[in-house]
């Protein structure tokens, strides 16, 4: 079993001093609420994005109610989601802040321009996208002068075997990951074509879909590859299919291409 973050005093956890005040007693006990909100939040790591309520439990000291209770009030604000039946795990508010605070001096420095030279250049919608547990998700987006609705929306958690850029993620996650994530979400049926398909992915170096998220929509992914933690990350342009014709789909995929080869040659110094 994963060894606790930290872990509440027993001593402040069970009481509060018999000399203080009502209102003193109210403050107090709403601080300690406050702690173990985010000491259930530290336990969510890249190591272990997904914990149970036992988990939670065991490895902060917190009762389980109180575990329970305190993931429902999170829940509802959308910073913590369901990861199947009995799990969880980061919702797609806690993502966004996260990158958010990320975006000001690190890695984001340096896709941000990609994206935006990306856009400029195909005149069409671009996105980053990456792994968070069990889920594709969005983290910058550029939109075009004509933007289209789509679902993979800035914090929004998505399939990671649905849309170009998930596939993308999916081919290249560690193979012990992908066969979990298939083996679970993925109908039995779906299986071996959706190997096959990330197994081609990972040997030309792209993906592609039409209207497998949205309708109507058609994208194209590459994969960027962090040199900090090896992190695959996804560079996408999407857009309607009625803009699309063969020789457009082949400059927007030499363009993604070209924009993901030189985001991963600056990555690559990147630590």
């Amino acid at each position: 079993m994963p060894r606790p973050r930290s872990q509440i005093p027993a001593a402040a956890a069970k009481q509060v001093s018999a000399g203080q005040t009502p209102a003193a007693q109210r403050a107090a006990a709403s601080t300690q609420s406050v702690e173990r909100v985010l000491l259930l939040l530290d336990q969510f790591t890249a190591e272990q994005p997904v914990h149970t309520v036992d988990q939670l439990s065991q490895l902060t000291g917190v009762p389980r109610s109180t575990v329970y209770r305190l993931l429902a009030l999170l829940r509802a604000h959308d910073i913590i989601e369901q990861a199947g039946e009995k799990r969880y795990q980061l919702g797609p508010r806690a993502i966004t802040m996260g990158y958010v605070a990320r975006s000001m001096t690190d890695i984001a420095d340096l896709w941000r321009p990609a994206l935006e030279g990306l856009s400029a250049s195909t005149s069409e919608t671009a996105l980053i996208m990456r792994r968070v547990g069990n889920s594709a998700v969005c983290v910058d987006r550029v939109e075009c002068d004509h933007p289209v609705r789509l679902s993979f929306e800035v914090g929004r958690t998505m399939p990671l075997h649905a849309g170009a850029g998930a596939k993308v993620i999916l081919a290249h996650s560690a193979e012990d990951l992908r066969e979990s994530y298939i083996s679970s979400a993925v109908p039995a049926p779906q299986r071996a074509g959706l190997r096959a398909e990330l197994e081609s992915i990972r040997q030309c170096g792209w993906s592609e879909s039409s209207a497998e998220v949205d309708r109507g929509i058609w994208a194209v992914a590459c994969p960027v590859f962090s040199g900090r933690d090896s992190l695959c990350l996804a560079i996408s342009v999407a857009l309607p299919e009625y803009r699309l014709d063969p020789e457009r789909r082949e400059a927007l995929r030499a363009a993604t291409l070209d924009t993901a080869a030189d985001l991963q040659q600056k990555l690559a110094y990147f630590t």
